[in-house]
């Protein structure tokens, strides 16, 4: 099987979609974004918008293109609860139906939590404002927060939106489409007990939705060694009938793995790649996996199977180079558009910026 590099063309210059240099109260954070592109040749973007990494500021917005990513609307908050609104999914079903994923953490992560800047935020943004958000909790219901998964729907191209729905697993591109409209959500659990009435043990989920978002289900439990600690999923069922699924190792490393009866078993997992998480998309050419690496050349990367995801081409980068040291970035997410040239988005730093932007690339093979 001829799995050669992908040739990645530029078609201009790397851009942001959205870049903020403000200070607080401006929310100058992007991370972790996905993409979609619907039928009428219409670009949507998702992506946290927030303070810091770690903040309970986090809000979900949309941006929209219609010129194949060139240019960009300002932006829409389509999810902000009372907690942090982190990583945003995006799938398009058809028709102008869409739906877009999020997670958030407990509130009392953010009130003594020293680890990796949990209570940085509160610096940033000064004594009487942590008071407002301190006391904005203490009037909330204990259901408000409580960190879980969830999803809203839209039936109008992302003009209005459902109430917010919870979902049992998360991860950060959220669900794929698979043939004859199924969705395919595979994550990690992440939803309080009286969300789903049962606590799902830790492990990675295969959930479905027959009815186009209105429910999900379980289909399996992806078997793979708790040493890993494999977090953030993500899979795409090809048009041959077989499932390709990736999953984030705790050193940032993508594990490999397919299924060819729908879903129900999978086949033992395997490296694929340092570097992570992945997001597959299936092309004419074969399956693009995109993903960040933090570290031994920082950036945004792609590699190609051409047999399924039995093999895999070597990386090619795709976004401009970047800060080798600087290790908050990524998120890669690709879509392809109807004359066969893709976008990938992401987040990263532009220059010096103190804060992350969110970056497109537009190229072709």
């Amino acid at each position: 099987m001829n799995n050669k590099p992908v040739n990645v063309n530029k078609l201009c210059p790397d851009a942001a979609i959205s870049r903020e240099l403000g200070s607080f109260p401006a929310l100058g954070y992007h991370g972790w974004p996905s993409v979609a592109v619907d039928e009428r040749g219409v670009t949507y973007v998702v992506a946290s918008k927030r303070l810091l990494h770690i903040d309970p500021y986090g809000c979900v917005m949309i941006w929209r293109s219609r010129d194949q990513g060139r240019t960009w609307d300002e932006g829409k908050c389509i999810i902000d609860t009372v907690l942090d609104d982190r990583d945003a999914g995006i799938v398009y079903m058809g028709q102008g139906r869409m739906l877009v994923t999020t997670f958030s953490h407990d509130s009392s992560n953010y009130v003594t939590n020293p680890r990796d800047g949990w209570v940085a935020w509160q610096r940033e943004v000064g004594e009487a404002e942590t008071k407002r958000v301190f006391d904005l909790w203490d009037a909330s219901s204990p259901e408000d927060l409580t960190g879980c998964s969830s999803y809203i729907i839209s039936d109008d191209y992302g003009e209005t939106w459902s109430e917010r729905r919870l979902m049992p697993i998360t991860a950060p591109h959220g669900p794929s489409f698979m043939r004859e409209g199924t969705l395919m959500y595979l994550g990690i659990p992440k939803a309080p007990v009286f969300a789903t009435g049962r606590d799902l043990a830790d492990g990675v989920y295969c959930f479905v939705s027959t009815d186009r978002g209105e429910s999900f289900r379980v289909r399996s439990k992806i078997e793979i060694d708790p040493a890993f600690r494999p977090c953030e999923a993500y899979g795409v069922e090809l048009e041959s009938g077989r499932i390709v699924g990736t999953v984030r190792t705790g050193d940032l490393h993508t594990l490999v793995f397919t299924s060819d009866d729908g879903g129900f078993t999978w086949s033992a997992a395997r490296e694929l790649t340092y570097g992570a998480p992945a997001h597959l998309l299936e092309t004419p050419s074969g399956i693009l996996c995109t993903y960040s690496k933090r570290r031994d050349g920082t950036g945004q990367c792609v590699r190609i199977s051409r047999d399924g995801g039995d093999t895999w081409s070597d990386e090619t980068y795709i976004s401009s180079p970047c800060n080798p040291d600087d290790p908050d970035l990524g998120y890669p997410a690709t879509a392809q558009f109807a004359d066969g040239s893709f976008i990938t988005v992401y987040y990263q730093r532009v220059g010096t910026d103190r804060k992350t932007s969110l970056l497109r690339t537009l190229w072709r093979e």
